[in-house]
């Protein structure tokens, strides 16, 4: 039997039955969060009475001062009067920090009745709720929707129960055709994911440990790693099993014919995937330094003395940075320009940015930098590739951003165009972080390296501050 979702009034309106508030409400997507939010503003059963309204907002005041928080920028938040009436936030990526913040802040004082919330909130984070709600088995992904893993169930349910406040944790599963209860039981039951390593020969990373090392002694060091050792043990079980099944296919005489042929096919190819998995961190080191032999940053068992400042750029576009200074892209950029194609390629191509106005870059420079993107695409095979793509839209948001005089200016530019505040704060970030990293060039490029650090200092201006300290 497939059951309807349950809408959030019946799920609020229960819990507060039951005495199972506060509660965090998990959901899959980000409209869903906002879409329960938009409903239980419009529903007058929701309404918190006057007394509990003005609890929140001297709690919100109390927040704004601790954090030295512009009033504006939350008592002008879209979702500001709905949290106050029903004392329900929603709490997603595509949300400014400072919002997130303040949802965690009352939700931590016992001010929230529910937080609707996507996985961003299962980890990473700590306050208390009585109850935590499951509404989907499954998550989406870059390649689709999967089922929920250990971990990341562990983790949702892992929200409930108060520390000193409740003898027990309560989580709830919503029935649904995407929430199974009967899934969700199994993935409790699994057992935790296994240790992983998070090392892999990417660029910057190959690029910075080579300042310090030759060539063979990285390949030493790669060797020892804990990637290569559980490669190792990994590849060893899968030889174990495909000499079982050579065992048993050996004294299975009824196995003949084209089920032979097809066991020994099998047999041999577990035998190859072992030896290329057992081979895997070699085999990625040296794909890492070809592409780096091609474009120039190492030549020999060393680096050149262009690889020498470029590994001075720790970020995922390290090449593509590097490819651009060396080129000459940056020389002579006005100050919005050289901001404005550093963002081009720090976005998300799979987000909409802002474009409702015309972009004040030059078409021949998204040129140029489309030409570097691709030269390190074709040169660059290794681990750590990454689909970069120039986006001119991105570059107009972070440079109209860093042109604009107020927040509410820009966030209103950005609600016409349909753009999520959160997915510009990633790119506002992202594009920080570059350009930060690009301030490190001061010996070998000091007049880029000024310019990076004073058009960083532009983008993160409140609400973008990365100074979140409690005052």
């Amino acid at each position: 039997m497939l059951y309807p979702d349950f809408p959030v009034s019946i799920i609020l309106r229960e819990l507060e039955h039951d005495d199972l508030l506060p509660a965090i409400l998990f959901r899959t997507a980000r409209k869903q969060c906002d879409g329960d939010v938009e409903a239980l503003s419009r529903n007058p059963n929701a309404v918190l009475p006057l007394e509990g309204q003005q609890r929140i907002e001297n709690e919100v005041q109390a927040v704004i001062k601790k954090y030295n928080f512009d009033p504006s920028f939350i008592t002008g938040y879209p979702q500001y009067q709905s949290l106050v009436v029903t004392g329900v936030g929603a709490h997603h990526a595509g949300q400014l920090l400072i919002w997130r913040l303040l949802l965690e802040e009352l939700m931590s004082r016992g001010m929230l009745r529910m937080m609707i919330a996507t996985g961003t909130v299962a980890a990473g984070v700590d306050f208390p709720a009585r109850t935590a709600v499951v509404t989907a088995h499954s998550k989406r992904g870059a390649e689709g929707f999967s089922v929920l893993s250990s971990a990341e169930f562990q983790q949702m349910a892992g929200r409930a129960g108060r520390r000193g406040k409740d003898a027990v944790g309560v989580c709830l599963i919503t029935p649904s055709k995407f929430s199974d209860a009967r899934v969700l039981l199994e993935v409790s039951k699994r057992p935790p994911e296994p240790l992983r390593s998070s090392y892999f020969a990417a660029p910057s990373t190959v690029l910075n440990l080579l300042k310090y090392r030759n060539v063979d002694d990285l390949q030493f060091t790669v060797e020892r790693s804990l990637a290569a050792f559980l490669d190792r043990k990994n590849a060893s079980r899968m030889r174990e099993e495909a000499l079982n099944e050579q065992g048993d296919a050996d004294q299975d005489r009824g196995l003949t014919g084209e089920k032979l042929k097809r066991v020994e096919k099998r047999i041999r190819r577990k035998l190859r995937e072992a030896d290329e998995l057992e081979k895997k961190q070699e085999t990625s080191l040296a794909q890492s330094l070809d592409g780096l032999r091609a474009l120039g940053y190492v030549e020999g068992g060393s680096l050149t003395e262009k690889g020498y400042w470029t590994a001075e750029l720790c970020t995922s576009l390290v090449l593509e940075l590097g490819e651009a200074i060396s080129d000459g892209i940056f020389d002579d950029c006005a100050l919005f320009e050289l901001v404005g194609l550093v963002a081009s390629i720090a976005g998300d191509p799979h987000r909409p940015y802002f474009r409702l106005k015309e972009n004040p870059i030059k078409a021949e420079d998204f040129k140029k930098m489309n030409e570097v993107v691709t030269r390190v695409r074709q040169k660059y095979q290794g681990p750590g590739s990454s689909e970069v793509a120039v986006m001119p839209d991105a570059a107009l948001t972070v440079v109209t951003w860093m042109e604009s005089e107020t927040w509410p200016e820009f966030s209103g530019l950005l609600r016409l165009s349909g753009v999520a505040d959160g997915d510009v704060a990633r790119l506002v970030s992202q594009t920080a972080d570059h350009l930060n990293q690009m301030t490190r060039l001061e010996k070998t490029h000091p007049i880029l390296a000024q310019s990076a650090k004073v058009g960083r200092a532009r983008l993160l201006r409140p609400p973008f501050s990365e100074a979140l300290i409690p005052t």
